[in-house]
Formats: structure tokens, sequence, C-alpha cells
């Protein structure tokens, strides 16, 4: 398991988790459910000097509203 840093780009608050685990790996455009039970897409990735980052892009209910909302978002 990769243990990745969140970096929220909308609606944080402190319910949102800091972190994420994956056995799997994970590209700009995937839908990832957090531990506060919504989905979101994954806008950006970075590598920091001790941890990855991944850049969320607004929750959602589903892993596909989490793809739309974030073509929206990028395309306007």
């Amino acid at each position: 398991m990769r243990k990745f840093k969140l970096k929220y780009g909308y609606d944080f608050d402190d319910s949102c988790p800091k972190t994420y685990e994956s056995g799997e790996p994970i590209k700009v455009g995937d839908a990832i459910f957090v531990a506060n039970g919504f989905w979101h897409a994954v806008t950006d990735i970075r590598i920091l000097k001790r941890d990855i980052q991944l850049t969320l892009s607004k929750s959602s209910q589903s892993a596909e509203e989490a793809k739309l909302v974030m073509k929206q978002l990028l395309s306007g």
C-alpha cells in the first residue's frame, strides 16, 4: 500500500482526510473514494521531498460524477 498526501482544490473542511492509501496505481483523471464518504477526481499529482501529493477536485456522490465535475471545472 502506498500512502498519498491529499490537497483539496475545493470544499475542504476538518472532516476531510489528509492522507489516502492505495495498493493500485493512481493517475490524473482517476476518481478516488476518501474516508469522509465522498468521491474526488485527481486533478494533479506532485512528487514532494517525502511524499506524493494528490490534488483533488470537488467532492461528489459517485466516481462518474467526480470525473464529470472535474472536466467541467477544468474547461470553464
